[in-house]
């Protein structure tokens, strides 16, 4: 299961094309502030809109938790921004058995976490180190 925000959409396809010509099965959940920026080229994705989706309390609603928690995942990979906590409530609500993102502070929320070499994230890099190291803890 794949988690990123609209904004960095066109990477994270990249992304998650990569893993698909790796015969992986990809699903994915994005997280948009609103309804301009939902990604239209790409339909196999669950949509979480800020602008209809949240509660008053910035909680999703019930409907789009149980569809997110019955995504088939045995590994998550969150590049959701900091500013997408409805996202981020779900993602530590998921039953995945392991969840990998990038580290943004010390509270230990991932399994597997990766620290950016700068402050510009740059998500592609990020995806190949991630890559790198879990293929190389799975062939061990």
């Amino acid at each position: 299961l794949f988690i990123c925000d609209t904004k960095d959409w066109e990477v994270v396809r990249g992304c998650i094309e990569e893993l698909r010509s790796m015969k992986k099965t990809v699903n994915t959940a994005i997280y948009s502030p609103t309804e301009k920026e939902v990604p239209t080229w790409y339909s196999n994705y669950l949509l979480l809109r800020a602008d209809k989706d949240i509660n008053v309390w910035g909680f999703p609603d019930k409907s789009i938790q149980k569809q997110f928690y019955n995504l088939p995942a045995d590994l998550i990979i969150d590049f959701s921004g900091e500013s997408s906590l409805p996202m981020y409530y779900m993602f530590l609500q998921h039953p995945s058995t392991f969840k990998t993102g990038i580290k943004r502070s010390e509270n230990p929320v991932y399994d597997f976490s990766i620290i950016p070499p700068d402050e510009k994230n740059d998500l592609k890099y990020l995806f190949g180190q991630l890559l790198n190291y879990l293929q190389s803890i799975t062939s061990k």
